[in-house]
């Protein structure tokens, strides 16, 4: 198979049973040796889509490229090539040049969240809203009152992660 996948963080990401650098590709073929003949999963784009739904579900951490997945696409654009070839021959305006590129932060969001909505929080609320969070000393009172209640181990590090890269970037 040709294709890998690739951390587009910029955090280290353990998945796959390995610690994943940001930026670091790993080739499909070994992820099918692994994955692929265990699962009884047929070679090529069932194995791709597989990953995408079930292993790295976060297309804003994972990028996942294959070649079939290309040659589908490129199918279906060959009627619209002429008119791709008079759109290069204009200059983009600056503005939509940097619209294209995405941003691997997570956007600014004034959120004023009470220590208790998040202590109470579950996991997967915790997983969409703990990245727009900004306010350390709120989040490090979370962490307290979340310690003190009952199955909150998974909370508890998530916040303290997220403190850890607030001290981070705020140095």
């Amino acid at each position: 198979m040709e294709g890998y996948i690739k951390n587009k963080s910029s955090m280290w990401r353990h998945a796959l049973k390995r610690s994943i650098a940001p930026g670091e590709k790993i080739t499909l073929d070994d992820l099918y040796e692994q994955y692929g003949i265990k699962h009884d999963i047929t070679q090529g784009k069932p194995f791709v889509d597989w990953l995408r739904q079930i292993k790295l579900r976060n297309s804003e951490i994972w990028e996942i490229k294959y070649r079939g997945d290309e040659s589908a696409t490129a199918v279906v654009e060959e009627p619209q090539s002429e008119e791709v070839e008079i759109k290069k021959d204009k200059p983009m305006p600056r503005k939509a040049i940097t619209e294209d590129k995405q941003s691997n932060q997570s956007p600014f969001v004034k959120v004023t969240p009470q220590v208790n909505d998040i202590a109470t929080m579950s996991v997967r609320q915790a997983r969409d809203m703990l990245p727009k969070f900004t306010d350390q000393k709120t989040l490090k009172y979370a962490l307290n009152v979340a310690s003190q209640l009952a199955q909150r181990d998974t909370l508890c590090r998530m916040l303290k992660k997220r403190i850890v890269e607030l001290e981070l970037t705020r140095r």
